[in-house]
């Protein structure tokens, strides 16, 4: 089952923009590894993969706008069976 990759409370009262994404759709990652940043007034925010696994989708492009509790991408288990 997948894990959403969900934008914290960050404490602003206002919409932030995804700054850049570390990680590529389809890179793997561990859990806790910073995966995107955010950006509000100057204010740059580390957002941490919240499971490990493999990055299946991405929501929010470089440059979109969002809200705390957005999903901004998702993450796939990864299989221990090399042959799934």
């Amino acid at each position: 089952m997948p894990t959403a990759i969900v934008l914290p409370k960050l404490g602003v009262d206002e919409p932030v923009r995804v700054s850049s994404w570390l990680v590529d759709a389809g890179d793997t990652v561990e859990d806790g590894d910073v995966v995107v940043e955010v950006l509000t007034q100057g204010m740059t925010f580390d957002v941490a993969a919240p499971a490990a696994g493999i990055l299946s989708r991405i929501e929010q492009a470089v440059d979109s706008v969002t809200c705390e509790g957005d999903v901004l991408g998702w993450i796939e288990p990864q299989s221990d069976d090399p042959e799934l």
